[in-house]
């Protein structure tokens, strides 16, 4: 790899070349790289990825059901869950654990307040 298409932390002529290939780099996106320091070298095309959709799902609970017991499921079955209702959720990201949140109701939806957040390096590790 190019000493060009390396991105280190603090210089700001590897800023300059990265954001030059993939266009002005915004506020986050360096705030991000200097959050990662030197744990990650390339991240040029971290901009790229900042339009990606993303699978985000809640966790109630978890429990194992044997194979009969699902095909006997009918509409009105309890499942019963592996966590007390005053737990938090987790919330998901793609089945990796973004953060921990409440279950709410708001104007007669169901939504999820945050209550915490792995910090941002964590959370970029997972994806990179």
């Amino acid at each position: 790899m190019s000493e060009e298409n390396t991105v280190i932390a603090g210089d700001s002529s590897a800023e300059g070349t990265a954001a030059s290939a993939t266009g002005p780099m915004d506020d986050d996106s360096r705030s991000l790289i200097n959050d990662l320091g030197e744990e990650v070298k390339d991240v040029g095309n971290l901009d790229l990825l900042l339009d990606v959709n993303l699978k985000i799902s809640v966790e109630l609970g978890r429990t194992r059901l044997k194979f009969r017991d699902v095909l006997n499921l009918a509409p009105g079955s309890v499942i019963e869950l592996g966590r007390q209702t005053s737990e938090p959720v987790d919330i998901m990201v793609n089945g990796a654990l973004l953060a921990t949140g409440e279950v709410v109701v708001v104007d007669d939806h169901f939504a999820v307040r945050i209550l915490k957040l792995l910090n941002r390096v964590e959370r970029l590790k997972r994806v990179i």
